[in-house]
């Protein structure tokens, strides 16, 4: 009786277990149309697959969003260093000369990604099994580094547009659809004629721009000519054209003069004294929510006078040095999952690199914040139509210099040819290896 007992009870305890293996295969399953082994990194199954992860980086929205991973690698821990965006170059270097603590997890802002490939710590992804081929394929090729190796997976697609106010669109043009507001500014001409009607309606009270200075970098970008050739710079030569079109809206008298990051620019988002601003997919929730937060509905983006551009994004490298880089290429795997992406866009309404991200039903919701709006495919349409330029190693300086020398052209320091003739004078007096 007892010997029977025991067979049953065997019998019973193998077929749980059976199910209950079943059930975590089943927990773990390759997304749809990936390989059956996506999760696993060198043979290794997620449950065998450890680590402490070190991250550097400066915005704790990232946080829970990396954490996520652990979803489907639940034995992979993380260490968050909060290390700003503008000393972190300088932090990575200094850590890599004195041979002190590098994150195992490299992060670079959009301007910093050709110095974090020329330092030569990026290690090939793809040997890793991090397949390049589910991005967007813009993003695949900033990804991309100078050797034709596969380094960096991007956190944000980050197409860009215009932002706008719907209650200013309705008082002044009798409609606040992007669509409609798209085609009286789909190019120069017809946003300053929009431009001319806002001032004339309000009296001068409300502006068209902000300012010059925070919007000129979507212009720089919508230029898709090389700013530099090895050490030869070509500014006066490829960006004229962008600085006569900063001085013909400057003669037009179009905005409010704010200077960018200024208190007066940040509240000027909610005081409703601004028609629009030029930003990226990332505007929405990381400069207009925080400075509006009464605004949820009464906000609308469209495509811009200047063209479809990028501005921005980060991306994200492993070190190789690192001792955890079957960890790293894990979370790098769950990044470029539909999982991944679903988690990015909700945590943190980023826009996902994943292709496949955009036959998803989730990112085709409306957004309440822009009144309802689903961007969705505007932004697809932008990263399909975009040409990004080569990353290069200043990239940074070349767009400060340039904000600098566009104030100083809306307040009449000098002819379009004399300020970009000072801007490659500046240039090179920062980094001696330029040359006209």
């Amino acid at each position: 009786m007892k010997k029977g007992l025991f067979r049953l009870a065997l019998v019973v305890l193998t077929v749980t277990a059976m199910l209950l293996g079943s059930v975590a295969q089943g927990e773990i399953a390759a997304p749809e149309g990936y390989p059956e082994d996506y999760w696993y990194v060198n043979g290794k199954s997620p449950d065998e697959i450890g680590g402490k992860i070190t991250v550097w980086t400066w915005d704790p929205n990232f946080f829970t969003m990396i954490e996520k991973c652990n979803d489907v690698y639940p034995n992979i821990e993380f260490e968050f260093v909060n290390v700003a965006s503008t000393d972190y170059i300088l932090k990575l270097t200094t850590a890599l000369a004195s041979g002190g603590e590098v994150p195992d997890i490299l992060c670079a802002e959009m301007n910093d990604v050709a110095k974090i490939y020329a330092m030569g710590i990026c290690d090939d992804i793809a040997a890793y099994g991090v397949d390049k081929s589910l991005l967007v394929p813009y993003l695949a090729e900033l990804g991309t580094n100078d050797e034709g190796t596969f380094v960096g997976i991007p956190n944000t697609a980050a197409p860009g547009g215009v932002f706008y106010r719907r209650d200013l669109a309705k008082e002044y043009f009798g409609t606040d659809d992007p669509e409609e507001i798209g085609k009286m500014m789909s190019d120069w001409d017809g946003f300053l004629e929009m431009a001319q009607t806002i001032k004339e309606k309000s009296g001068g009270k409300v502006s068209m721009l902000a300012g010059m200075d925070s919007n000129v970098q979507a212009w720089l970008n919508a230029n898709t000519k090389p700013w530099v050739e090895g050490n030869k710079l070509l500014i006066s030569e490829n960006y004229q054209e962008t600085f006569e079109l900063v001085k013909r809206l400057v003669d037009a008298d179009i905005d409010a003069g704010l200077s960018d990051g200024s208190p007066a620019y940040y509240a000027s988002f909610s005081q409703g004294n601004v028609f629009c601003y030029f930003g990226a997919n990332w505007t929405e929730t990381f400069t207009i929510e925080p400075n509006d937060p009464e605004g949820a509905g009464n906000w609308a983006v469209c495509n811009a006078p200047c063209g479809p551009y990028n501005w921005g994004g980060i991306w994200w490298c492993m070190y190789n040095g690192s001792p955890n880089k079957d960890a790293v290429a894990a979370w790098m795997k769950y990044e470029l999952s539909p999982q991944g992406a679903q988690n990015k866009y909700e945590l943190i309404h980023f826009y996902p690199g994943l292709q496949s991200a955009y036959t998803a039903d989730y990112i085709y919701q409306p957004d309440e914040f822009l009144g309802g709006q689903i961007i969705a495919d505007y932004y697809l349409k932008v990263m399909e139509e975009m040409t990004v330029k080569k990353c290069e190693l200043e990239d940074g300086a070349f767009i400060e210099t340039m904000k600098f020398y566009c104030k100083a052209l809306e307040n009449g320091e000098g002819t379009v040819e004399e300020l970009l003739d000072a801007a490659e004078d500046d240039l090179i007096s920062k980094i001696p290896t330029f040359t006209k």
